[in-house]
């Protein structure tokens, strides 16, 4: 599946997949499969998306939403993976990577591929062999489909709890208004789903791992506008950090910070103290360790504290601390770290202070240059999201 920009397109869908790490089952029983739903449920709530279809398979899993505008697919998956990475690794007592690297995406136009993508992930349970009718499977949003329409089988559906979970009665009225409008020969769902040619899914499997982007030329079109678009605000955005009123301000904060470090060192008899470059490196990294980066930071619209415009992050013998996080209480943590297919090296981690706050990080670097974001989880269930940039980063000298 080809890699594209997380950025919101308008009129268009997502389909997501995410794969158990090294084939693992990422579901062993029913109470992992409730779990995924509730946090689908929670934030769905939060970021508004729209969810049109889901099926939650053992090893892997397949999501169908329309995102709110303003959000992004990185953000709303890193927030859902996370949360249900730390409740499998604390229930089964592991640690590490549940998913297999970070979730896959293709963008699709939504008029002409919603019927099509639907009936694809109620598909794939059947497609792996695990149902031999879509109609069969449990853990996904099919049962809903069958009987939107149906009140005769209402308790049949009320028995299978897991799928009452997530509200999608919207973009299921949506569907299959839509589907009664474009195949008015369809009597209803379930016609219309055994109607799913295997040829038609396997046309779209090849689509979907080829180009990643689905629909008409004038919205493949409009999409690539949009990516060059943010390539080119992205481009901008490194001129500005690189202006030297900028480094003025990077400089103002790397001196406090080289500051705080030779008191805390001091203090602490720590090693000699970090020195930091005049001007960042753009060079290419095979690994992040031994490296700083002076971040800007540009928090979500609605938050619930005020955060610094800089931070700096260090990446040193396998962990990563945060001047930011430790003056909030934040404890340096482990880092885990992989090269994704495009060649960018992808990190995350987790942290936690005394306040029983927890924050999820994860950044990407790419030609020395980095952006990510985090999301700070209070003790009350609000959560801040904040994201964040470097144009370069610096090296660690002794």
């Amino acid at each position: 599946m080809a890699r594209l920009p997380r950025i919101y397109i308008a009129n268009s869908l997502y389909y997501i997949t995410a794969k158990g790490n090294l084939g693992e089952n990422i579901f062993v029983d029913e109470e992992d499969y409730k779990m995924y739903l509730e946090l689908l449920k929670k934030y769905k709530e939060q970021y508004g998306f729209r969810l049109y279809s889901f099926a939650l398979m053992p090893a892997s899993l397949s999501l169908l939403m329309e995102l709110k505008e303003g959000e992004t697919i990185s953000m709303v998956m890193h927030d859902i993976n996370s949360s249900y990475t730390k409740y499998f690794n604390s229930r089964y007592s592991k640690k590490g990577h549940v998913f297999s690297e970070r979730f896959k995406s293709a963008v699709a136009e939504k008029e002409t591929y919603l019927l099509s993508l639907i009936n694809y992930v109620h598909t794939a349970p059947a497609r792996l062999g695990l149902v031999k009718d879509p109609q069969d499977y449990t853990y996904a949003s099919t049962l809903q489909y069958l009987y939107f329409r149906d009140t005769s089988k209402r308790n049949e559906l009320n028995t299978n709890v897991q799928n009452l979970i997530v509200d999608i009665r919207a973009e299921i009225k949506e569907a299959l208004d839509f589907m009664s409008r474009l195949f008015p020969q369809a009597r209803d769902y379930a016609d219309f789903l055994a109607g799913a040619a295997k040829e038609e899914m396997d046309g779209l499997t090849k689509k979907i791992v080829s180009a990643g982007l689905l629909g008409t030329d004038e919205f493949i079109a409009s999409v690539e506008k949009a990516m060059e678009k943010r390539k080119e605000a992205e481009k901008q955005e490194k001129k500005y950090l690189m202006h030297p009123a900028v480094y003025f301000s990077f400089a103002v904060l790397v001196a406090g910070v080289v500051v705080a470090n030779i008191y805390y060192q001091k203090v602490n008899k720590a090693e000699a103290p970090i020195i930091i470059e005049k001007e960042p490196e753009t060079a290419h990294l095979e690994a992040l360790d031994g490296t700083e980066w002076i971040l800007e930071m540009k928090p979500e619209a609605q938050v619930k504290l005020a955060y610094p415009q800089f931070d700096k992050i260090t990446f040193k013998d396998g962990a990563i601390s945060s001047i930011y996080l430790v003056s909030q209480g934040f404890a340096t943590s482990n880092y885990s770290l992989h090269r994704s297919e495009s060649g960018t090296l992808v990190w995350e981690t987790m942290q936690t202070n005394e306040a029983g706050e927890t924050i999820f990080l994860r950044g990407e670097e790419k030609d020395g240059t980095m952006n990510g974001s985090f999301r700070r989880n209070f003790k009350d269930g609000i959560s801040d999201g904040v994201n964040f940039s470097s144009p370069g980063y610096y090296k660690l000298q002794r």
